[in-house]
């Protein structure tokens, strides 16, 4: 997924335990469900663009954004 333009994708509970988010634009994405613990190169600004929810796995050197519900 290195690169990939995902703005707006549906990823609703995805598993992207061992995806290369590298430079992916995640812009309004949908990881409600998701698991993102294992995603390699994922930063706090992909995550801040995107929506998620309490039941969205995010590796723990990355923040929840405040706005996710």
């Amino acid at each position: 997924m290195r690169g990939a333009y995902l703005i707006g994708a549906d990823l609703r509970g995805a598993d992207l335990r061992v995806a290369d988010l590298l430079g992916a634009d995640l812009r309004a994405a949908d990881l409600t469900g998701a698991d993102l613990t294992g995603s390699i190169f994922l930063t706090q600004f992909q995550l801040n663009g995107a929506k998620g929810d309490t039941g969205t796995k995010v590796p723990p050197m990355l923040t929840r954004p405040g706005h996710w519900r």
